[in-house]
């Protein structure tokens, strides 16, 4: 059986999870939170108060009808966008291959420098593009290096094959890691306005 304080949990969870501003999700908890022990003042369990009633699509409808404001994290857009950008340096980068030895390098310069330009400017009408830039800024080269040594080894494991599938492996390695890191700093932006704080559910029934 939930008790008030894992409903309220769980209710912030999801209001968090849904990209509810942190004033607005502490207000939505503290109208929960009264409710419930008003309820409780006239022995009136959270289970017998909500029925049958899954917790979290209460919480959303709660949120929905209080008319709370919402940080979108927008990771489909993100992700284009900053395929976007980085275009024209792959490009750049597979077209000189076989005439400019380090194009691969200067492709992937071009590529860093064009998908951050390219977020910062199209997506400048989203919440905390700023921040979401800074993070990638730090994490896109991070990730860069840890899959460097992770697709040479597959390299080296199918004998360098140029074969068309064994290249789309490859490729897609690198663009999951760069895509994960992406969207890490798209939650790490908009953590200090959705609260970086966790919520634990009380363990006592």
């Amino acid at each position: 059986m939930q008790n008030l304080n894992d409903v309220i949990a769980i209710a912030e969870h999801e209001w968090r999870s849904t990209g509810i501003a942190e004033r607005d999700r502490m207000a939505l908890a503290n109208d929960l939170r009264a409710e419930l022990e008003a309820a409780a003042a006239e022995g009136v369990t959270p289970t017998q108060l909500l029925g049958d009633s899954d917790i979290r699509a209460f919480a959303r409808n709660v949120a929905t009808e209080a008319g709370t404001r919402r940080l979108p994290y927008d990771i489909k857009r993100l992700l284009l966008t900053s395929l976007a950008g980085a275009t024209p340096g792959l490009a750049f980068g597979w077209a000189y291959l076989w005439w400019l030895p380090n194009a691969p390098y200067i492709g992937a310069v071009i590529a860093f420098v064009g998908a951050l330009l390219t977020v910062k400017i199209r997506m400048s009408d989203v919440a905390a593009t700023g921040r979401t830039v800074w993070a990638m800024t730090l994490l896109l080269p991070v990730a860069g290096i840890l899959v460097t040594p992770v697709t040479m080894s597959f390299a080296w494991a199918t004998g360098y094959s140029t074969a068309l599938p064994i290249v789309f492996l490859e490729v897609a390695i690198v663009a999951g890691a760069l895509s994960a890191a992406t969207i890490l700093a798209r939650r790490w932006a908009l953590a200090p306005a959705l609260g970086s704080h966790r919520l634990v559910a009380s363990k006592g029934h």
